[in-house]
């Protein structure tokens, strides 16, 4: 019994020296995706992708991300979603880190579900600061990128808060999300789209709406990675939920889903993503 007891000592104080660790390091992953109906001018077009930041922090106003993100040289930079917590009111360095990544390249955001949470006027107080920023707001918009007279369309959607969860903030009866709400919501295919949809849960939808490629945060990788199984956890308390971290494919359509940075994880380092777009043509 005593052996025992001392090996759990051991085992849960060399996770804690882990997840300790774990929370000092940053990466950049990188991922190529190739694409069928990618326009030619936009082949090797380099997407950073920023997603889940929440409480975390990287330095005085994440200069540790910001230097990771310029030594990328991205054409463009995506936040999706979660940028701050719900619970947070001062958004002053975030607007300073907002303006530093927008000297670095064109920065565009999609909304998640703790900037939903927000009371209106906090949000809108929010939304203002990124917007003092220099920073592109995506909700249910788009913004089109263009060169030698082709065009993909980055469109960022909001989704309602009851994906999320419902007025109590219970997870057990989640609205439904359908292809008719979505079209609702961002109008009908229109050409190349990137979706960015902070929640990847409901990549059937997107999929169907024929969405070529689409970057989703929001489950942080499934909190604690698994040898050989992955993501162990959903923000929805799901066991093994089925997009966690990486590049999926339903039909024609495929999913990218970043790890994210904040909140803890295990096994599990906090990461900014780099998509480069290929043409298949």
């Amino acid at each position: 019994m005593l052996i025992f007891l001392i090996i759990l000592i051991a085992v849960i104080s060399a996770l804690i020296i882990c997840c300790f660790i774990e929370r000092q390091i940053i990466i950049t992953r990188r991922q190529n995706v190739s694409l069928e109906n990618l326009p030619p001018a936009f082949n090797n077009l380099k997407i950073l992708q920023i997603s889940d930041i929440h409480h975390r922090k990287f330095g005085e106003n994440q200069k540790r991300i910001l230097k990771r993100v310029k030594r990328e040289m991205p054409d463009i930079i995506v936040i999706t979603g979660d940028l701050i917590s719900r619970d947070i009111r001062d958004f002053s360095e975030t607007g300073n880190f907002c303006k530093a990544l927008g000297k670095i390249a064109p920065v565009l955001f999609s909304i998640g579900n703790h900037e939903l949470d927000l009371p209106d006027k906090v949000r809108s107080t929010y939304i203002e600061t990124l917007k003092n920023a220099g920073v592109n707001i995506l909700l249910n918009s788009s913004y089109p990128l263009r060169k030698d007279d082709e065009v993909i369309y980055f469109i960022g959607v909001s989704l309602d808060i009851s994906v999320y969860h419902d007025g109590n903030h219970s997870y057990a009866a989640l609205n439904p999300y359908s292809l008719k709400e979505l079209e609702s919501d961002i109008g009908t295919y229109n050409g190349f789209t990137v979706l960015l949809a902070h929640n990847p849960l409901i990549f059937d939808v997107y999929a169907e709406w024929n969405a070529d490629l689409i970057l989703s945060g929001h489950v942080h990788g499934g909190v604690i990675r698994l040898p050989f199984i992955g993501g162990l956890l959903s923000p929805e308390r799901k066991l093994f939920p089925a997009y966690t971290r990486g590049l999926y494919q339903m039909n024609s359509s495929k999913l990218y889903v970043s790890a994210g940075i904040g909140k803890f994880r295990l096994f599990n380092p906090s990461e900014i993503n780099l998509i480069t777009l290929l043409s298949k043509r």
